[in-house]
């Protein structure tokens, strides 16, 4: 009978530890409008967890997002050839990276554009891990211009409008 609970013991750990340790398969972003810096202000916030399968994946098997500069530099660059917007009339936003950071349980990328005068909406795109992974959500919230809008980019959603 010890046995037996001790199985049961066993069993409910491994399916505990299994079921919290497995990848998220979302990430979220926030497009801030900064009228203090007159900038668009993009903030990527992926799971370390996730951007420890994905690098291995996208670039080798050696990867290491936790202590490689080069790897992390790597998937900053990744993410931002994954990510766009434009203004409603189609004109593209510059974005530039400031930056990437480990933080906690997150990974950060930061990129940022010159805020454009009159803007009415934004359109973007986000394919991070989506073509690693086709259930893949990223969220991305846009703050700064009324109300919080948030949009959601999953399976075959690409480009997604928010009107101001």
């Amino acid at each position: 009978m010890k046995a037996l609970n001790l199985l049961f013991v066993l069993l409910a750990i491994f399916v505990f530890d299994t079921a919290f340790s497995h990848q998220k398969k979302s990430a979220e972003t926030t497009v801030l409008f900064n009228k203090q810096s007159n900038k668009l202000e993009v903030m990527h916030r992926f799971y370390l967890h996730d951007t420890e399968h994905a690098v291995q994946k996208l670039f080798n098997k050696k990867a290491d997002i936790l202590d490689s500069k080069q790897t992390q530099q790597q998937f900053a660059k990744y993410v931002s050839q994954q990510f766009f917007a434009r203004d409603l009339s189609e004109q593209a936003l510059i974005l530039n990276n400031v930056g990437y950071e480990v933080d906690g349980k997150f990974f950060w990328v930061y990129q940022e554009a010159n805020l454009p005068e009159n803007i009415q909406g934004i359109k973007l795109f986000n394919g991070t891990l989506r073509n690693l992974w086709p259930t893949q959500v990223n969220m991305v919230n846009i703050e700064g211009k009324g109300k919080v809008r948030t949009l959601y980019f999953s399976h075959h959603k690409n480009w997604l409008i928010a009107k101001f």
